[in-house]
């Protein structure tokens, strides 16, 4: 079987087709398009249709459908956009993406699926990455802000069995402070500021100036550090026997690993083998008709 994945962030879409039974991506069908988020209803959406109707051009194999990994706040099960006021995809709000995709692509609307971006990752974690073999899972995603997905059996669970509403860790406090506000890019540039009154641009730079930069190490140590304590309730709660961690912070694990490993001892941790690809592959395994018909009620949630 084959079906589409698709990756939309906030200035693109990547688009790709992927192959059920061998659980692989189809490199020559990846395409990657650059959009203009504040664009209008049909100039977004014709970015997005473009770059879908390529990967299939290009693949010329029947696929199930399309599975689509999306932003939020964003009504999954009925493929409804409610993004507004963040300054990107304005002219979406209130617009059924389904109904829209499915016309232009002549597609079944019920084989175009949406899941969340951070849960199309843990997703793919859970079914054929390093949490397979785990009844209960947790995965968090580091970059401009801090995803995170519980999930039993591989399946995200939202609310009641001691996860935090929604499965969301960025909206707790911490120290004061937003968890979205520490870890994350953001949050590591600032700290660093604050220990070294320099300026750094992105964490990239931050593991160049590791061994030669005290403050850069620092930062590292008291990431690691933090984000462990922070987690380990969660993690406890929940009965997690692993954390998967990815998004582009995750480059950076061999510098604050140490720290974090000693906040969380007996509990698995690792970094995603998929990488950027994680939730391309989520979205794409939605087809799964199976999978999908258990996951709906979770849709309701999100």
């Amino acid at each position: 079987m084959y079906s589409i994945g698709v990756d939309i962030g906030g200035s693109h879409i990547t688009s790709c087709m992927y192959e059920h039974t061998n659980k692989q991506l189809l490199r020559k069908t990846l395409v990657y398009s650059k959009v203009n988020t504040k664009g209008s209803k049909e100039e977004i959406l014709n970015s997005w249709v473009y770059a879908i109707s390529k990967t299939i051009e290009v693949a010329k194999e029947k696929i199930k459908g399309v599975g689509i990994a999306m932003p939020g706040p964003f009504n999954y099960f009925d493929g409804i956009s409610l993004i507004s006021n963040v300054d990107k995809f304005e002219s979406l709000y209130g617009v059924n993406i389904r109904e829209e995709l499915a016309n232009r692509l002549n597609i079944n609307p019920s084989q175009i699926r949406f899941i969340n971006d951070a849960t199309a990752f843990s997703i793919t974690e859970a079914l054929i990455g390093n949490a397979t073999n785990h009844h209960r899972s947790i995965a968090i995603t580091l970059g401009t802000g801090l995803g995170s997905s519980f999930l039993i059996n591989g399946q995200p669970v939202m609310q009641g069995m001691n996860v935090p509403q929604g499965g969301f860790l960025y909206d707790k406090m911490y120290h004061g402070m937003l968890a979205d506000n520490i870890f994350s890019t953001r949050g590591i540039i600032k700290k660093y500021k604050d220990l070294s009154g320099q300026k750094a641009n992105n964490v990239r730079e931050l593991c160049d100036r590791f061994e030669a930069d005290p403050e850069a190490k620092r930062v590292f140590q008291w990431f690691g550090t933090e984000l462990g304590k922070f987690l380990k309730p969660y993690i406890l709660d929940f009965k997690s026997s692993i954390i998967v961690i990815g998004g582009n912070i995750a480059k950076a694990f061999p510098y604050f690993k140490n720290e974090l490993l000693l906040q969380l001892p007996n509990i698995e941790v690792c970094v995603s083998d998929f990488g950027e690809d994680a939730a391309i592959i989520g979205s794409a395994l939605l087809l799964d008709d199976i999978y999908y018909d258990d996951l709906k009620p979770t849709l309701k949630l999100m």
